[in-house]
């Protein structure tokens, strides 16, 4: 039982055998049992509880997968002086509330499991050291090497976790987050994880895309990551695991700056792949714009093929929506309105994101919107929607998309905005519409400072102030 006690779990979740998941199910019960049983109270235990919360959530078993959660977020608070267990138990809890709780909220405990494992792996590092200068304690410096590389994975994942929420979550682009991602690059160069630097350069050139303005934005080629290079020095696993992930960043950009032959050709990668994972918040990622771009594509002839796999991903958030996921529900009616497009749809999904304050997903929704108004020749409504889109654009920080809009529509380069948060969920409606825009025709309408495509949300509000006559 002992031996059994004191088993890593890291691998846990990362099974994938029905068969074999019950079997660490029932080891994990049997350890659980024979705990309460003695009446000691291990350290190991709170990873233990983690592990089986992952395995519910690997099972898409929600309410299972939160209980055993909040056991184990209790548990670690009183197991924080031993740093390698609390640091495992922080990093499942987090796994597992990404079906339920905020990603916004998550990405603070994954950046901590990140740091927290870092540490950790310094230690062994440096017991590491001290072994191989004694010829007779190679079997220690044998076991901590595989102890260290333990440590750095968990690291690395707990970095992962918190890229994943934050792009989920629609958190504010800029030179901030990106100097993360480049001290994460050189952590991964001076350790040889060349997997994981390709992947955090990868996340590094997918918020420079939507930031700084470029030729093709729907394509991974620029200062941090060339994805063409990459999976052509690739081969087997690496290179399947590659593709989805750049796949899954580049589907997304394609959908934001609306380039339908790269969507069509991103969906017959991404049709090829499961739609499981161990990471909830990247099967989010991945299945919310798969399924967007599979219902923005599946009206041409040639794509017709794609609602059945625009259902699927409808379905996945269907289900997470009913069981209370507040990630999932604005994904979801997004993606209703995308099937169905209709007034009432839309609005819904708009109020549901500014409720959750998914200021990208917002934006994204107002802009397919104004394309919708469009067609429907109500040319005010759908230009209030652009306005609203282009300022939410740049409240999430991809000011290159911005840009985009800026260009193709004269009128938002005279533009201003009133509110803080958009309102468009009134707009094309039969009650009176509460714009976020005002006439651009004289004088008080013209900022007097114009919006820099580099400046951060504070000192935007501050131009506002300044442009309004009101003091800081």
């Amino acid at each position: 039982m002992h031996v059994l006690f004191s088993q890593k779990l890291t691998p846990v979740y990362t099974l994938t055998d029905s068969g074999k998941l019950d079997v660490m199910k029932l080891m994990n019960w049997k350890i659980i049992q024979y705990v309460l049983k003695k009446g000691s109270m291990s350290s190991n235990l709170a990873p233990i509880l983690g592990g089986f919360s992952l395995l519910h959530v690997k099972q898409n078993d929600v309410k299972k997968a939160n209980e055993f959660a909040s056991a184990t977020q209790a548990l670690s608070l009183q197991i924080r002086d031993d740093k390698q267990n609390h640091a495992q138990a922080v990093m499942c809890v987090s796994l597992a509330m990404c079906l339920l709780q905020p990603f916004s909220s998550l990405t603070s405990p994954f950046l901590q499991s990140y740091k927290d494992f870092k540490v950790c792996s310094s230690v062994v590092a440096v017991r590491l050291s001290r072994s191989q200068r004694c010829p007779n304690l190679f079997y220690i410096s044998s076991s901590s090497n595989v102890k260290l590389m333990g440590e750095v994975e968990m690291s690395l994942n707990g970095l992962n976790g918190y890229v994943q929420c934050f792009f989920g979550a629609g958190c504010e682009l800029g030179p901030i987050f990106e100097s993360k991602l480049l001290v994460v690059e050189e952590y991964c160069r001076n350790l040889g994880r060349q997997s994981s630097l390709i992947l955090f350069s990868m996340f590094r050139q997918f918020a420079l895309n939507l930031r700084k303005p470029s030729d093709n934005p729907s394509k991974l080629i620029g200062e941090a990551f060339n994805e063409e290079q990459v999976l052509s020095e690739l081969e087997g696993s690496a290179h399947f695991q590659t593709l989805r992930d750049s796949s899954s960043l580049r589907v997304q950009l394609a959908f934001v700056f609306w380039n339908e032959e790269d969507m069509i050709d991103l969906l017959k990668i991404l049709e090829t792949y499961p739609l499981q994972d161990q990471f909830v918040a990247r099967l989010h990622n991945r299945l919310a714009f798969t399924g967007l771009a599979a219902f923005a594509m599946c009206h041409r002839k040639d794509c017709a093929s794609y609602k059945a796999l625009g259902e699927k991903c409808l379905g996945h958030f269907k289900f997470l929506s009913k069981s209370g996921s507040v990630n999932a529900r604005p994904v979801y009616l997004f993606l209703k309105s995308m099937k169905s497009p209709s007034r009432d749809a839309f609005r819904e999904a708009i109020e549901s994101c500014a409720e959750g304050k998914f200021v990208n997903l917002e934006a994204m929704i107002n802009e397919r919107y104004a394309a919708f108004l469009r067609k429907e020749n109500d040319e005010a409504a759908s230009n209030e929607c652009l306005t609203d889109a282009y300022f939410l654009y740049q409240e999430w920080g991809a000011h290159a998309k911005a840009l985009q809009l800026s260009k193709d529509h004269d009128f938002l380069k005279k533009s201003k905005r009133r509110k803080a948060r958009s309102s468009a969920h009134t707009v094309g409606s039969n009650h009176v519409t509460a714009s976020s825009t005002v006439s651009a025709t004289s004088d008080e309408a013209t900022p007097k400072k114009a919006f820099s495509f580099n400046s951060t949300s504070k000192q935007r509000k501050v131009i506002l102030m300044k442009n309004s006559g009101k003091k800081k």
